[in-house]
């Protein structure tokens, strides 16, 4: 299939999941994985490695990294590696809409944080693919998937609003 069917059929498949909203739950979050997260990504305030750091500034858990909830793409264990695409992602990286067949780059992100995030939080996300737009590029024919993500407790209150582009070629 030439590189034009492939984005032609991604096209199709996609547009069929604009305006779809797919909850998926995240679950309670884990200090571990909130500390390491920091960690790699060089936040140093006590307050996103200690929990009484934290506290003493007056959050009620460890702090999250402003950018955690964005930066995961995926919440479960992950596909094995014999099922990822050749750039690494899975089959569907973006949910229900299948790109398989097409190579997928971040295009930016635009944040709103509402709440402060912190451990212990059960967390759910609404994801919703809110447009898909073919493009000619440089080099050939591409798509541009926005997806709009919303983050909230269980009980509902918005912790993160993430709006995002996505480059599919």
């Amino acid at each position: 299939m030439s590189s034009a069917e492939l984005i032609d059929a991604a096209y199709e498949r996609a547009v069929a999941g604009v305006g779809k909203v797919q909850e998926i739950r995240i679950g309670v979050l884990d200090e571990r994985a909130l500390q390491r997260f920091s960690l790699v990504v060089g936040h140093t305030d006590p307050a996103y490695a200690d929990e009484k750091a934290a506290k003493d500034l007056g959050y009620d858990g460890l702090l999250a990294a402003p950018l955690y909830l964005s930066a995961v793409l995926g919440w479960d264990t992950g596909p094995a590696e014999s099922d990822l695409l050749a750039d690494g992602n899975s089959t569907t990286p973006l949910g229900d809409i299948d790109v398989a067949g097409l190579r997928l780059m971040g295009g930016g992100q635009d944040l709103t944080f509402h709440e402060p995030v912190v451990a212990g939080l059960d967390v759910v996300m609404h994801a919703e693919v809110t447009a898909v737009t073919r493009k000619e590029g440089r080099s050939g024919p591409l798509l541009v998937i926005e997806v709009h993500r919303r983050y909230l407790e269980a009980d509902g209150r918005l912790l993160v609003e993430c709006h995002e582009s996505f480059l599919a070629r």
